[in-house]
């Protein structure tokens, strides 16, 4: 299935735009529900929660780049441009995750 360029330049965005929803929304609730004071080994149930959907916006994200990636190779016609677009958007992407979310390893949750 053929996706349209412009769906895979918003794509990227898209999806860091609902994690930040939903890292905070869970962060609050989390904050909220008393999560943060329960341990599993040596971390809290809040960062345990907050890290796995990090994780899996990132394996999203990259697998989004993945994906612009082999359509680059195989495409010959003039959306091509459009396609490197998409992959350079996906790598701001990326960036813009691990920079703007990476601080729930070390800041405090509530």
């Amino acid at each position: 299935m053929r996706v349209s360029p412009f769906l895979q330049i918003l794509t990227g965005f898209i999806i860091w735009s609902a994690a930040f929803l939903l890292l905070y929304a869970t962060q609050a609730t989390g904050c909220h529900l008393g999560w943060h004071e329960l341990d599993i080994g040596p971390v809290s149930v809040l960062r345990l929660l907050l890290t796995t959907i990090f994780v899996l916006v990132l394996a999203l994200l990259g697998g989004l780049f993945w994906s612009a990636r082999q359509v680059k190779d195989r495409s010959a016609d003039t959306s091509e441009t459009l396609t490197q677009i998409a992959t350079t958007v996906h790598i701001a992407a990326i960036v813009s995750t691990l920079i703007t979310f990476s601080g729930l390893f070390w800041l405090t949750l509530c």
